[in-house]
């Protein structure tokens, strides 16, 4: 009888904390709501929208006109060798832009985390590219590069040296795209970057001067190492976002095709042929091909760790 009578309290203690535990998760699933709202609003919806459109013919005019089923995915690699050429300037830029944003980001981000007298200040220059809109940056660079009145240009006549066609030379666009790019984003992996060095322990550092390691060997074997989990990170983000590019191609060289990648094509074929179906299996395309980079990628980074 007197087990019984302790036992009471007990279950009621737990009765309650169990119902102080379910109105503690319904709060934080409230918070957590306007996001999920947002993300199936704004994302998860026109994503399963553009992929049950891609199987269409579908026009915003004329609505959905003719089944089609995968017509329009044998379409893009089989026939239509513009598709081919927009992921052949993507690549390209993809494979100028995030290796060097990882290069620079890095020599930036060991200058940035040095203590000395205005480094606060040098950090917020080297980030104030990253909030700046990539619209007006691309307006301002078109400007300087101008060929005829063109700040750049007019330095280098001063210099005596002839004027560069930056933007409407075929050679030079995309490497010239790259650069505005590059000088854009990489304040955004300098403060990753700069953020993970704060975190290593200066220890190994200590550790790796009694060894004999010089600057850069403590560089290489002990920054580098501590920073993998940043620079996947780091890497991850500049290549989807080197995949998504499309201000400065809009923007500088519309009319150029070295340049056109794929999101300006997609833009074209949906927005300006009409094509909407066509344009929604290209941006299904686009979407698996960058799943299966982040997998490849994070894979890759990951096991190096083990």
């Amino acid at each position: 009888m007197a087990t019984t009578t302790s036992n009471i309290p007990r279950v009621g203690r737990q009765r309650w904390w169990q119902k102080y535990r379910n109105q503690y998760i319904l709060v934080g699933f409230l918070f957590v709501l306007p996001a999920l709202i947002n993300f199936a609003v704004f994302r998860y919806y026109p994503m399963a929208w553009a992929v049950n459109t891609s199987l269409w013919r579908y026009s915003l005019l004329r609505g959905f006109q003719e089944f089609v089923g995968i017509d329009h995915y044998i379409r893009a690699f089989t026939a239509d060798t513009q598709f081919i050429s927009s992921m052949k300037a993507t690549l390209y830029y993809v494979l100028g832009k995030v290796p060097l944003t990882i290069i620079l980001g890095l020599a930036l981000a060991s200058f940035a985390n040095q203590e000395r007298r205005g480094m606060g200040l040098m950090r917020a220059l080297i980030f104030i590219p990253v909030v700046t809109s990539f619209v007006v940056v691309s307006i301002v660079w078109g400007m300087v590069l101008n060929r005829d009145v063109g700040l750049m240009n007019a330095t280098l006549q001063g210099l005596g040296l002839p004027r560069m066609e930056f933007l409407t030379s075929p050679t030079n666009v995309m490497p010239t795209i790259i650069g505005i790019s590059l000088w854009k984003d990489v304040g955004y992996s300098v403060i990753i970057l700069v953020a993970g060095m704060r975190g290593i322990a200066q220890e190994f550092y200590d550790a790796a001067v009694v060894d004999g390691a010089n600057a850069w060997q403590r560089f290489r074997y002990v920054t580098v190492p501590m920073l993998r989990r940043h620079l996947m990170f780091v890497s991850v983000i500049s290549t989807l976002g080197a995949f998504q590019v499309f201000v400065p191609v809009y923007q500088l060289a519309p009319q150029q095709r070295n340049a056109q990648v794929i999101v300006y094509y997609i833009y074209q074929k949906g927005f300006i042929f009409g094509e909407m179906g066509y344009a929604s299996a290209l941006s299904v395309i686009l979407l698996l091909i960058l799943l299966f980079l982040s997998i490849f990628q994070i894979r890759v980074l990951r096991s190096e760790d083990v």
